[in-house]
């Protein structure tokens, strides 16, 4: 070894994710209204990203290799909880950028992660981004962030209607016309009309009316 080995500067890394190449990925799989928020997080702290096949341990992914840091989201994930796994990834980022002001090394998702999670989110958390019946428990999630979302019951529920929404080659409530009667949890409706997020509907044997979220795959009574 040289006697001024130390002097050498170290390699520089290159992340080899583009911009170009991630605003086209993200633009396929959140809401587009979120892409130049996550955007702008990539431009203040690169990081090599890829989409994967699911995977049964994890929704999402991050680590740092040699200077690098890497995230990977499971690419059968609905467009929200894309979201909020990539977010997730990006808070873990976030928190290995800070460990040296640490005296201690963070636990994976302790007070540092869960702060910085719920940080990074607030500004995605608005009606714009999220649905109505996602956005209400998902603020509630964020007070105290579990290390998955799997392990909020209400909140998978909450994104398990896209996930049956994504996957569903049926109409969904407001596509069909309005009087339409139709099949939703195994009840029978007949819609009245389209609101914002939600479709205000009348139960055909009790007659009262409800409103249900505007995207839920339904089967139309012919």
């Amino acid at each position: 070894m040289s006697l001024f080995g130390f002097l050498k500067k170290k390699p520089t890394y290159v992340v080899k994710t583009s911009s170009e190449k991630l605003e086209n990925l993200l633009s396929d799989k959140i809401p587009i209204v979120a892409v130049s928020y996550v955007m702008s997080l990539w431009k203040d702290h690169p990081f090599n990203f890829s989409i994967t096949k699911s995977r049964k341990s994890c929704l999402g992914n991050y680590r740092l290799k040699d200077g690098q840091h890497f995230i990977t989201v499971n690419g059968d994930s609905n467009t929200y909880s894309f979201l909020v796994t990539l977010v997730h990834e990006i808070a873990h980022q976030h928190v290995a950028l800070k460990m040296r002001i640490f005296r201690r090394k963070p636990a994976p998702h302790g007070v540092e992660w869960k702060t910085t999670f719920s940080n990074l989110m607030q500004p995605l958390l608005t009606e714009a981004v999220f649905p109505e019946e996602i956005l209400k428990v998902l603020k509630k999630h964020m007070v105290n962030p579990a290390a998955s979302s799997t392990r909020d019951p209400l909140l998978v529920k909450a994104l398990g209607i896209f996930n049956e929404k994504e996957s569903s080659d049926g109409p969904i409530l407001s596509e069909i016309p309005t009087g339409k009667i139709f099949v939703f949890n195994n009840k029978k409706y007949r819609k009245i009309e389209n609101r914002r997020t939600r479709t205000l509907v009348e139960c055909t044997s009790s007659k009262k009316k409800y409103t249900i979220a505007s995207y839920a795959p339904i089967q139309i009574i012919e």
